[in-house]
């Protein structure tokens, strides 16, 4: 719309006049509406025209030299300035110069004198003409652009039938210029083999109607393109626009090879296997799960996977829930169950092994799962040996790299999962090298083969060992709960590997270099751990060889202060630096003590005592707790017959660890021990834990039957902190309950320990046995445990544990008072 042209700072007016006046009128007429230039006769007027490409040009007629008319002759002449908008102005008649004008091909006329508004109105116009002109010949080269750059081909037929238009400029799909086209038939330009289809699309398209259909282009003869047409009806024939979908025809002619293919092989192959819908409802079955399931396919589609495929477990008597629902429910892969049996429709059993996979559609959603399975015969042991072929090192048997790093990724996902420890101890062999140099490659794969023997006896069923190739093995270990077990563990290969080798009665000698890394105090990741133990071996190779490290300095050193408080008490036992304080049964309404418990105490010299929660798990750990319960049992049954032979007989009780209750010699310590001391074995009372109950069952039973047919009671100690207590009770010959001191202690505070407390004394109660409270600080659990019917207690309310010479004052006393 003119009336919204402003100035334009780009737009160029040239004014040609031979008179000032003139001019000045002119230049006041289109002032603002861009840049003004002026000429005085036609020779300049031209060379400024060259010079600026002016958009508008006000030329004069009548003027000295080349005229107005002989300019615009000139003017139109010259290529670059062909297009300019030349309005011409004379002071002449206007009818004859206007139409002379016009037919020349000016664009419009002024007549002077200059009406200025008119003059400006005429130039404004020419200007958003141009504007327009340039906006419409811009939308059309882009509208050009975008057809030439559509993937497809765009054809407007007119009503005719014959091509308009073609935006195949570059031959891509006809293989002619798009020029070549033009005015052609659609049945000419189109190599189609279906060309009645075709024309009846364009005539029904011509009708008003939009049709789509798929063509097979044939350019050239050489055919290999598919495309979709849609036709579009047109004020004045029909637009076509052809989408290439060549891809799409051949990936479904493949999907239909790949799903003939896919029903062939099911048909053929040797395994059986049974296709369901998401509801578990069978919709295929190949032959081979004809055979097996007794089911024809007729039969079988339509029901549910149970009914055709019973699956159960001949040793637990019991059906299997059949993989496919897991798989389904789960939205994976399942395996079959071990153990497990096909029953036929006939009733005949075999074993199967299979898998159950989900079928999952293209947005990823599962519509239905397929099981595979076959007879486990031969196929089971030729999978279990190809499986352990390719898993193992084939000198040594021994799991190869593949299968460490596996393992390795389960321990440290079971690890982080249950917040634990995995260990991995690297193995190398010190100067092996030199053993294949001297005497060859035979020799040194014997002692490999023996090294590796020699490690994995080691690990009594429990972690890998793993040969990494050379002289190189790794042990992992998982689940590790004290690292005390990893340090300990060392020195045993340490030891193992350093004995001697025969090969053809020749002695070799090795030693190996040990580095460890703990997951995950040392690393987060395999590849962290495998790396810090290499470097952990390293240091070890340095420091000299026939050694481990941990990779963590501080590990390290709480490993070697496990290690001084070992040696420390190995030292203590030789030494006789341990001493039993005894700590006081008693009545609680009485006050008679009735029974004392022996507790052993390390003073240790220049250093705090040690409590025995620091070093009982290391004396069962390092086995030194046979020994140290040989003499712990010793000194208490003398003390025992010392208090008798006072005038003071007094029953003593002795705690049992699992390792001392399940030694060999055990029951012959216990009866050798009575007759050397002199004790009446009704004056020793043992107490074990359920901890040792739970260990062997009929080993247990049957050493409790021959001390109580020694004489010697039983009490079980922490009762109700263990497994399966009620069953301990029922099924072992137990004198006495010792209610743990964690009940006792936040009895008066805590409602169901008050509660579990009271049940305990009911039940030793009606059981006949006799309950020891542990623990008793305070008046108010004394007085509450007398409430509920416990009448022995034992705790720093009475008596702190004290040496067996205070002891006997207090037996010899009778009875104690609480403080109060």
């Amino acid at each position: 719309m003119p009336a919204q042209v402003v100035q334009d700072a780009t737009a160029r007016l040239l004014i040609v006049d031979d008179a000032p006046s003139n001019i000045h009128l002119l230049h006041q007429a289109v002032e603002g509406l861009g840049q003004v230039f002026f000429a005085t006769d036609g020779e300049s007027a031209l060379v400024r025209a060259l010079e600026l490409r002016p958009n508008v040009i006000l030329l004069d007629i009548e003027m000295p030299g080349l005229d107005g008319y002989a300019v615009f002759d000139r003017l139109k002449a010259t290529p670059e300035l062909q297009d300019v908008a030349v309005i011409f102005v004379t002071a002449h008649d206007r009818a004859p110069h206007e139409r002379a004008v016009l037919d020349l091909g000016g664009v419009d006329f002024l007549h002077k004198p200059i009406d200025l508004p008119v003059a400006r109105a005429r130039v404004r116009t020419q200007l958003a003409l141009q504007q327009k002109t340039r906006e419409l010949d811009r939308a059309r080269r882009d509208l050009a652009g975008v057809l030439d750059s559509l993937p497809g081909l765009v054809l407007e037929l007119d009503e005719a039938g014959r091509v308009r238009f073609c935006n195949d400029r570059c031959r891509v799909w006809l293989g002619r210029p798009a020029a070549d086209l033009l005015g052609g038939g659609i049945d000419e330009v189109l190599p189609v083999a279906d060309r009645p289809a075709l024309i009846e699309a364009v005539h029904s398209a011509r009708g008003g109607g939009r049709e789509v259909l798929e063509l097979a282009l044939d350019r050239d003869g050489g055919g290999g393109r598919h495309a979709q047409a849609v036709l579009v009806p047109r004020e004045s024939g029909v637009l076509l626009l052809l989408t290439d979908i060549t891809d799409r025809v051949f990936a479904e002619r493949a999907l239909a090879q790949e799903k003939e293919r896919i029903r062939i092989t099911l048909e053929s192959i040797g395994d059986a296997v049974i296709a369901t819908d998401r509801d578990g409802i069978v919709t295929f079955v190949n032959p081979i799960a004809e055979d097996m399931t007794g089911w024809l396919r007729a039969d079988a589609v339509g029901r549910p996977i149970e009914e055709v495929m019973q699956l159960h477990d001949p040793i637990e008597k019991r059906s299997l829930v059949n993989p496919i629902r897991l798989a389904i429910s789960e939205e994976r892969t399942v395996g079959m169950a071990l153990n497990c049996q096909l029953r036929r429709r006939d009733g005949r059993d075999f074993a199967v092994e299979d898998s159950a996979a989900p079928i999952r559609d293209h947005r990823g959603e599962i519509i239905g799962a397929i099981v595979v399975f076959h007879d486990v015969s031969e196929a089971r042991a030729m999978a279990i040996k190809m499986t352990h072929l390719a898993k193992h090192d084939a000198l040594t048997n021994l799991p190869n790299r593949i299968l460490l790093q596996d393992r390795c990724l389960q321990a440290v996902e079971d690890a982080r999962r249950e917040q634990g420890r995995v260990a991995m101890l690297l193995i190398d062999l010190d100067r092996f090298l030199h053993i294949n140099d001297a005497v060859g490659h035979a020799v040194g794969d014997q002692i490999l083969q023996t090294v590796a023997q020699r490690l994995r006896a080691q690990l009594h069923g429990g972690g890998t060992v793993s040969r990494q190739g050379g002289d190189e093995f790794i042990v992992l270990l998982p689940g590790v709960d004290e690292l005390e077990q990893v340090g300990m563990l060392a020195h045993q290969l340490l030891a193992v590997v350093a004995e001697p080798y025969w090969c053809e009665d020749r002695r070799y000698d090795l030693t190996a270099s040990i580095g460890i890394s703990i997951f995950p105090d040392d690393a987060s990741d395999v590849e962290t751990l495998h790396r810090h133990a290499d470097a952990a071996m390293y240091r070890a190779k340095q420091d000299g060889r026939a050694r481990f490290h941990f990779f963590s300095a501080e590990i390290e050193e709480s490993l070697r202060s496990r290690h001084r408080l070992a040696s420390d008490l190995r030292l203590a036992l030789e030494g006789r630096q341990f001493r039993l304080h005894y700590q006081p049964q008693v009545a609680a309404g009485s006050g008679r003590i009735v029974g004392v418990e022996a507790l052993l105490r390390w003073p240790r010299s220049g250093a705090p005592a040690t409590s025995p929660a620091a070093f009982i798990p290391m004396a069962e750990e390092s086995g030194l707790i046979v020994p140290l319960g040989a003499w712990v049992l010793g000194e208490a049954c003398a003390a025992a017959c010392r208090w008798r032979d006072a005038g003071a007989p007094t029953r003593v009780s002795v705690n049992v660890s699992a390792v001392q209750f399940l030694d060999p010699g055990w029951l012959d310590l216990v009866r050798a021990t009575l007759a050397r001391t002199g004790l009446t074995a009704g004056l020793l009372e043992l107490e074990i834990t359920e901890g040792v109950l739970a260990r062997d069952l009929p080993r247990t039973l049957g050493i409790i039957n021959e001390l109580k047919a020694i004489g010697v009671s039983i009490a079980l100690d922490d009762f109700g902190t263990g497994y399966s207590s009620l069953s301990y009770l029922k099924r072992f010959p137990i004198d006495v309950l010792k209610i743990d001191q964690s009940f006792v202690r936040e009895m008066t505070d805590d409602p169901c320990d008050a509660a579990i407390v009271g049940a305990v004394t009911r039940m030793a109660q009606g059981l006949g046995l006799q309950l020891v409270a542990e623990g008793v600080e305070t008046p108010a659990q004394a007085d509450l445990l007398a409430q509920l019917g416990c009448g022995i207690m034992q705790g720093y309310r009475f008596s702190r544990p004290v040496p067996e010479e205070d002891l006997l004052r207090l037996l010899l006393h009778g009875t104690l008072t609480p403080d109060p």
